[in-house]
């Protein structure tokens, strides 16, 4: 029971972390344009739009105008190595940064995921639900083995393909039920067992 609430909790924090650092860099984005936006608005012959103060919809403005030229200086051979130095130097010896890094930098695209088939791959004495990532040959497949509850946390392993069970679920509901600790897996897990263990 220790083990558990210790593993949600953490689970949670991770989670959280990027989420937090997300919400409080906007927010004092926000609170950096809004300075720029008052003289601005303050010109303006109304004082809100849509139930929404037009500081604040410029100071947004001003936001979208700042994160869009970013991302074309973002593309430049000197950019990328300032920000590379920067992260060397500095923010990757922030713990926050790190994991958010690692987290972002660790989840995959729809288009990555498109040819990935839901598994449950058969070990001496277990089962693990998987994704078969691609065959290596005639007779071997490189897996996928997903964490809980964080199903981006994992391992990579090939094993034969006569291990393999293919699953009928989505990525999407496999990824749900590693954050549930594998509650509701049993209808999707039933047949393929029965069928390896026959």
């Amino acid at each position: 029971m220790f083990r558990f609430l210790k593993t949600t909790v953490l689970g949670g924090v991770l989670f959280l972390v990027p989420i937090v650092i997300f919400i409080a860099v906007i927010g004092k984005a926000i609170q950096l344009t809004d300075k720029v936006a008052a003289p601005i608005a303050r010109l303006m012959p109304v004082e809100s739009v849509a139930g929404l103060a037009v500081v604040e919809l410029i100071a947004l403005l001003i936001l979208v105008v700042v994160c869009f030229l970013a991302g074309l200086a973002a593309r430049t051979d000197r950019a990328r190595k300032l920000v590379e130095t920067l992260e060397a130097n500095v923010l990757d010896k922030v713990p926050a940064y790190a994991l958010m890094k690692a987290k972002t930098g660790s989840m995959l695209s729809p288009d990555d995921t498109r040819d990935m088939q839901p598994v449950l791959i058969q070990f001496d004495d277990s089962w693990q639900i998987g994704y078969e990532v691609e065959k290596i040959d005639d007779t071997n497949s490189l897996i996928y083995l997903p964490g809980a509850p964080d199903p981006w946390s994992g391992s990579v392993c090939a094993v034969t393909n006569d291990r393999i069970h293919p699953l009928q679920i989505n990525i999407k509901e496999v990824s749900l039920l590693m954050k549930r600790l594998g509650k509701g897996s049993t209808e999707a897990l039933r047949n393929p067992i029965g069928a390896g263990s026959a």
